[in-house]
């Protein structure tokens, strides 16, 4: 269940981070056309984009380097383009998790909530920030077990991490 979560949580993450390969690659056929990219995981695993005809949305399927899928997420477009859901299949295709995202009124993303689909209890959020130039920094990743405990790093973490590099005169 931990390394699902991991495969689900890093496709996620996927927009967040530099991805090692863009663009078509070899391996797809002339049948998939619809297929808007092709990440390849330094881990050998591998996350195929698709967009779906009869939604505003994509699928992303991710197989382990052996070829086995993974999991796969698909992803819910506003007409705007915007992501406003996602929700995270296991490798049985079984839902898992359900994905909701926060914008600003500059429509830049500033946060993804995770809900255990099995009880509805929040399990992850992901606060992203922005920098006086408009760029976002390093999110901050609230991860929360089964029972609604926090486990690190957690918001507090962040707050006495930024107040212990405050000049003494600002405490």
């Amino acid at each position: 269940m931990k390394k699902q979560l991991f495969l689900a949580i890093a496709a996620i993450a996927a927009t967040a981070v530099q991805p090692i390969a863009y663009g078509q690659s070899p391996d797809i056929s002339h049948e998939d056309r619809d297929v808007v990219r092709v990440m390849r995981h330094p881990d050998g695993s591998r996350s195929v984009y698709k967009r779906q005809a009869n939604w505003r949305g994509m699928r992303c399927a991710t197989y382990s380097a052996s070829g086995k899928l993974a999991a796969i997420n698909d992803y819910t477009e506003d007409k705007h383009g915007l992501l406003v859901g996602c929700t995270i299949y296991d490798s049985n295709r079984q839902p898992i998790y359900k994905v909701s995202y926060g914008y600003d009124r500059q429509a830049r993303l500033v946060e993804e909530r995770m809900f255990s689909v099995m009880d509805g209890k929040l399990v992850q959020r992901v606060i992203y920030r922005y920098n006086s130039s408009g760029e976002r920094t390093k999110p901050l990743i609230v991860s929360l077990n089964n029972t609604g405990t926090t486990i690190g790093p957690t918001m507090n973490t962040d707050v006495e991490n930024a107040h212990r590099t405050l000049p003494r005169n600002r405490r």
